[in-house]
């Protein structure tokens, strides 16, 4: 991700803006054309509103550097866990010289504090290195990082927490240095999210990473955030009371598929790949790496047929088609569940990373389509990394007034002009 600034598009379609910046202009105008601006349209029963507080900075340049980082964090979605009251992030960062743990390293890192303010290093860290795939996959051997996680219990009792991190191959040329060609894995942690293990890739976008980096594109998937919701895209009020078998983990991320329906088929649109959680469970508390490639399936045509990767180390062949669940081109989605309006509520960057645009949906495979009210801009600043967390116990489920955390830029990539900010926002259905 660092470096990578045009994330949806092919380079035909690249037009330079300075250095660093790159813009689309037809991949723009396509997005416009479907996915702009229009009134919410309620998936459930009443009117849905949202209402965004004023921004408050998170974590400044200054405060990120003497923490000991160069790049991030987070550099992609945040992580958050809340245990006994006390607050773990985990974000992809690139550290400096001056970090305790392990300098000059780019990786997952854990930092605490609280939801207005991230304060402790925890070490400086790196808890997930590039390389070292346990099924011997090149998808992270130049990038690997990540912050989505989520607190499970085996089928024995046996606590974990789920990591998603974001992994890339880096190749060819392309317009700000090498092409990147991006994927998606897991890891486990058995100590309360101190330390992780891998356990493999699991979701690939369609294309090849050949044919994308010959053709000097970059191929991005996001972040991966992490959503437990029935076959249907349901919340479940109580997973621990639920049949296992009706149990899902959702993963949501975007993808790049020339035979998509356009603006997706030249720019890459938001996607959810998913697996049977007690399956995911099972394989990753039992050490079996290698069903990881195999378990989750892409949704296409209103099923689940496609494979989320190829099974090929090289990614080599295509993994599964997809279609998307929000048929605009966006990057990093993140969604939470907001009890209040019994509504998810999704985030991600758009327009190029202009702005951030929020949606709401009754489950997780139907969205209402922008809602004028959950647009943010900043001038002419970049927007990326929208991070929706719940304000109770359960960071992801809020109970009407979720915050949603996010990176404010004057330029990207430029990190030294990058502040992390959040904000609260209250829902309402009426």
């Amino acid at each position: 991700m660092r470096g990578s600034a045009c994330e949806f598009v092919s380079p035909p379609l690249v037009k330079r803006l300075g250095v660093g910046l790159c813009f689309a202009l037809p991949v723009f105008i396509a997005a416009c054309n479907s996915g702009g601006i229009i009134p919410s349209t309620p998936t459930g029963s009443g009117t849905f509103t949202l209402q965004l507080q004023p921004p408050s900075p998170v974590l400044t340049v200054a405060q990120r550097t003497e923490l000991g980082y160069k790049d991030g964090p987070p550099d992609g979605t945040l992580g958050v866990l809340l245990n006994n009251g006390t607050y773990s992030f985990y974000g992809s960062a690139l550290s400096s010289t001056n970090c305790s743990g392990t300098p000059g390293v780019q990786g997952t890192y854990r930092l605490g504090g609280n939801l207005a303010a991230i304060t402790a290093p925890y070490g400086c860290t790196a808890l997930i290195q590039p390389g070292g795939d346990p099924n011997g996959y090149t998808f992270d051997i130049n990038y690997a990082g990540g912050g989505p996680v989520l607190a499970v219990t085996s089928s024995t009792g046996q606590a974990g927490v789920l990591h998603v991190y974001h992994g890339e191959f880096h190749g060819g040329v392309c317009a700000a240095g090498p092409c990147t060609y991006a994927s998606l894995g897991m890891a486990l942690s058995k100590d309360g999210g101190a330390t992780f293990q891998k356990l493999g890739e699991i979701v690939q976008p369609y294309a090849t990473r050949s044919t994308q980096i010959n053709a000097g594109t970059y191929t991005q998937v996001g972040g991966g955030t992490l959503v437990l919701a029935d076959a249907n895209g349901n919340h479940i009020g109580n997973v621990n009371a639920a049949d296992p078998s009706t149990v899902y983990l959702y993963v949501f991320y975007y993808d790049a598929d020339p035979s998509a329906a356009s603006p997706c088929n030249v720019g890459q649109c938001l996607a959810v790949a998913r697996a049977q959680l007690s399956a995911v469970l099972t394989a990753a508390f039992a050490g079996n790496t290698a069903a990881f490639p195999t378990l989750f399936t892409k949704y296409y045509n209103n099923g689940w047929t496609q494979t989320g990767t190829s099974g090929d180390p090289s990614a080599a062949t295509n993994s599964g088609h997809y279609t998307p669940v929000i048929a605009a081109t966006g990057a990093f989605p993140s969604v939470v569940y907001d009890s209040a309006t019994q509504q998810y509520l999704i985030a991600y960057a758009a327009a190029n990373h202009t702005s951030i645009t929020m949606q709401h949906g009754s489950n997780l495979l139907s969205w209402s389509g922008p809602i004028s009210t959950g647009v943010i801009t900043d001038g002419t600043n970049s927007l990326l990394y929208p991070t929706l967390v719940g304000e109770g116990s359960d960071p992801t489920t809020s109970s009407g007034e979720p915050w949603l955390f996010y990176l404010d830029a004057t330029t990207w990539p430029d990190w030294p002009a990058a502040t992390i900010m959040n904000r609260r926002v209250q829902v309402s259905l009426q």
